[in-house]
């Protein structure tokens, strides 16, 4: 297939891992319910994928060390679950859709609990496709990455296509944001953002200043987490 340019939904998940279930299990049974597309064709933690289908997928995730990669199905071309990290774990799924598409928002919506920090939808355009591989990065890239090294940051500076704050954040946000009670949390798909205070700067020089001046106690990393990291 030739090389062509892409735009894709870049769906971000952030949890922690300590009150979540094992993501491989949950993916798998959201997959078979909303959106077979990302059921894994190919799956393993470092290229060439050598797993296939979906024989072995959870007991290969719960050996890697690190990253744990899948690619499934046209329109989902590419997706990473984090199998061990710091206190926070991130989960990423891209495909050739839109950011309102239903499946997707089903698929997103059926892997939270009250363990789940945040999810959202924003758009990447101008990714490169070749041969099922995406390749960047992106000329116009999505939502900022908010967990380097598992560490929590605070939410975006800037609203993404939809999102969903979990139960840390409800309370925080409902004074400023619209939206509609699901699992616990509070989905918004429009209408006015955050206060700037429970925002993260990812763009500061500074790691020390792309934490939010505000954020709620469950994301919030301890002092003895602090203090390994220096």
């Amino acid at each position: 297939m030739a090389e062509r340019t892409v735009d894709t939904v870049l769906v971000r998940w952030y949890e922690r891992p300590a009150q979540s279930g094992t993501i491989a299990e949950r993916w798998l049974r959201a997959a078979a319910e909303h959106l077979p597309e990302a059921m894994p064709r190919r799956y393993g933690d470092v290229e060439p994928l050598r797993g296939r289908g979906t024989d072995g997928f959870v007991e290969a995730f719960g050996r890697a060390p690190d990253l744990f990669f899948l690619v499934g199905s046209p329109p989902v071309h590419h997706a990473s679950l984090t199998a061990r990290g710091g206190p926070t774990s991130v989960h990423t799924l891209q495909a050739e859709l839109p950011a309102d598409d239903e499946r997707v928002n089903a698929f997103a919506l059926a892997l939270v609990h009250p363990g789940m920090t945040y999810v959202s939808a924003s758009i990447e355009r101008g990714l490169t496709l070749d041969r099922g591989t995406l390749w960047g990065p992106a000329p116009s890239p999505g939502e900022p990455y908010l967990a380097p090294r598992g560490e929590w940051l605070g939410l975006p500076p800037e609203p993404p296509v939809w999102c969903w704050f979990g139960p840390d954040y409800r309370r925080e946000v409902a004074r400023d944001v619209d939206g509609v009670d699901v699992a616990g949390g509070l989905l918004r798909t429009g209408g006015p953002w955050v206060h700037p205070s429970l925002c993260a700067r990812p763009a500061e020089i500074d790691p020390s200043r792309r934490r939010a001046p505000r954020m709620p106690a469950g994301p919030r990393p301890s002092l003895w987490q602090r203090l390994r990291k220096r």
